[in-house]
């Protein structure tokens, strides 16, 4: 594959998190050669400095297998007005929790923090290991490690990544804590620039359905009848009237393919606006 040359790569930090890890991935798979990774503490500062920086690409979370949907990334994804800006890539990577700690006595720990989707993937074990302990949410698994290496506290754990544990020089007091073990991650790569052939195409959609009766199942009907399978649909508010909905879909497909072109064209009947959040690749 010919190399992709950008300026900034801004991700999800800071190193040793799962997104650095989808990073790292990314940059094998689509050659990819830039002068600078910038790991930044939360998703909305990945997005609008990715938004600010036209020679640049970003990395962040979608949805994981057991929790679902990364709610800030759709919710910053959708407030994006540069139509430039399109999903160009997606990976899946299997996520085990480590319980990380300076001490080395897991008895002691009355405190764990870590990323609120990390806690929510590992509250049985934490309920039946920890049911006292207090828990804390933190911008990323990392950053909960650093904060444990720094704090140097031995009632104090995070959950976070292997990697960390060697990053921070943390104790692994117990690992793979995830209640489900077929735990995945889908991460998006984001960017201006198209990154060539897709072998195994997705498309993105946003719309808004019109407010009368029947709209969305109208609008479900026409990729149904043209046997357009859509792998992921959600709703999130509009943020602008109460009870007013945005819909986020993802489609099988190319959409240069005409089937797909025409059945968007074909919501603007249904719709009050479709837009293409991008087709891009899905590595396997």
């Amino acid at each position: 594959m010919d190399k992709f040359s950008i300026e900034n790569i801004y991700y999800l930090g800071p190193e040793g998190s799962n997104v650095n890890r989808a990073m790292l991935k990314f940059i094998s798979l689509l050659n990819i050669q830039s002068k600078n990774i910038i790991p930044l503490k939360n998703i909305k500062a990945v997005m609008e400095s990715h938004r600010n920086d036209a020679d640049s690409v970003c990395i962040l979370p979608i949805e994981n297998s057991i929790e679902g949907i990364v709610r800030e990334t759709i919710d910053n994804l959708l407030r994006i007005n540069d139509k430039n800006i399109k999903i160009q890539a997606e990976i899946s990577l299997p996520i085990n929790h480590f319980l990380l700690s300076t001490g080395k006595d897991k008895s002691k720990i009355k405190k764990i923090i870590s990323h609120p989707q990390a806690l929510a993937q590992c509250s049985n074990y934490l309920y039946e290991n920890f049911p006292q302990a207090e828990l804390k949410e933190f911008s990323s698994t990392s950053y909960a490690a650093e904060k444990v290496m720094t704090e140097k506290d031995e009632t104090l754990a995070a959950i976070s990544t292997d990697i960390c544990a060697e990053i921070f020089n943390l104790n692994i007091l117990d690992k793979n804590i995830n209640d489900e073990k077929d735990n995945k991650t889908r991460f998006y790569l984001l960017g201006r620039t198209e990154l060539g052939k897709k072998n195994n195409p997705k498309t993105a959609i946003i719309l808004s359905v019109k407010n009368k009766a029947g709209a969305l199942c109208d609008v479900l009907k026409i990729f149904s009848q043209n046997n357009i399978n859509l792998t992921y649909i959600d709703s999130r508010p509009s943020k602008k009237r109460l009870g007013e909905y945005l819909f986020f879909m993802e489609l099988e497909g190319n959409i240069q393919n005409k089937v797909i072109s025409d059945s968007l064209n074909n919501l603007s009947k249904y719709v009050d606006f479709v837009r293409v959040l991008g087709c891009f690749e899905v590595f396997e």
